[in-house]
Parts: C-alpha cells; sequence; structure tokens
C-alpha cells in the first residue's frame, strides 16, 4: 500500500490553491502530522485496506482544519491521489463529493459512514 508524504500533500494543497483559488498556507502543522499519522496507523489495524486508509485521508485531513483555506479539497483530492496510486478509483459525481466533504467538515458522517460510502462508490 503507497502511502502519500507530507510533501507531497503539502504540494497538493499548494496546487489546488493555485487552481481553484483561496489563501495559501499551513495554520497547523501538529494537525496535519496528525491527519497523516492516523493513516499511518490505521494501516495495522486488522480491518485496514484501501478503502479504510482513503476514508481516514479523506475524514482527517477534512476535520484536521490544518490549512488556512482548502480543508475540504485537501482531504478529496488527498483520498482520490491515494486510491488512484493504489490502482482504484471512486466512481461518484463532483455534486456527490461536494455533499459528501460538507457533510465531514460540518461532523454530520463518521469515519465509520464514510468507509460504508466509499465501499459503495470505489471502482477496480
Amino acid at each position: 500500500m503507497l502511502l502519500l508524504h507530507k510533501s507531497e500533500v503539502l504540494a497538493i494543497h499548494t496546487q489546488l490553491i493555485d487552481d481553484f483559488g483561496g489563501t495559501h498556507g499551513l495554520r497547523d502543522e501538529n494537525a496535519l502530522e496528525s491527519a497523516l499519522t492516523a493513516v499511518e496507523n490505521k494501516q495495522y489495524d486488522e480491518d485496514a485496506d484501501l478503502i479504510a486508509c482513503s476514508a481516514t485521508y479523506a475524514y482527517h485531513l477534512t476535520q484536521a482544519h490544518a490549512f488556512i483555506d482548502g480543508n475540504k479539497r485537501i482531504g478529496a483530492a488527498v483520498a482520490e491521489i491515494f486510491l488512484e496510486m493504489n490502482d482504484v478509483s471512486l466512481n461518484a459525481t463532483n455534486d456527490q463529493i461536494v455533499e459528501l466533504f460538507l457533510d465531514i467538515a460540518s461532523g454530520r458522517i463518521s469515519r465509520e459512514k464514510l468507509i460504508e460510502i466509499f465501499t459503495q462508490w470505489i471502482q477496480v
């Protein structure tokens, strides 16, 4: 299983802000590291698979608010890039993704529920 490094996540965030607007910058480096560590730790769980790790990226990067701007975007992008790096993709519309990440950010979706949703959207 290939994971993303902190430097890659930072580069993805920079590109997202350049492409879609917003404010560059990291608000809380410890929060970012904590979100990335959650995925590293998740991979050692008995139930860990690509879907669970992707959902962990999505959930924790969105919830951590590590960046000044673009926290939902970085959560969505990193989750999708992680899956693609591991030869899997999500089959969901942009509207579904936007709605899902708004729900994650507002606390209406748990990580466990996110795993269920990603399981339904996986396309191998």
